[in-house]
């Protein structure tokens, strides 16, 4: 694999580690790994719920919104 591909491969992974904590309330366990990978912080920015919820594993605490949940939970 040359520079420009290696280059080319990290941005993709680069563009999705921001897509999942930027617009992702809920992470999967491979999203997590996949995240926590790029970025260690992510498990302080992340709390494990399992089986709580059936959107994901963690709980994305940057997006989460507890009113944001409760207007949900009304509706």
């Amino acid at each position: 694999m040359g520079i420009t591909e290696a280059l080319y491969t990290e941005n993709e992974k680069l563009e999705r580690f921001e897509m999942l904590m930027n617009t992702k309330e809920y992470l999967t366990k491979e999203e997590y790994d996949f995240c926590v990978l790029w970025d260690k912080d992510v498990k302080i920015q992340t709390s494990y719920i399992g089986d709580y919820s059936s959107y994901g594993d963690y709980l994305n605490l940057n997006l989460y919104s507890e009113h944001d949940h409760e207007k949900r939970m009304e509706s």
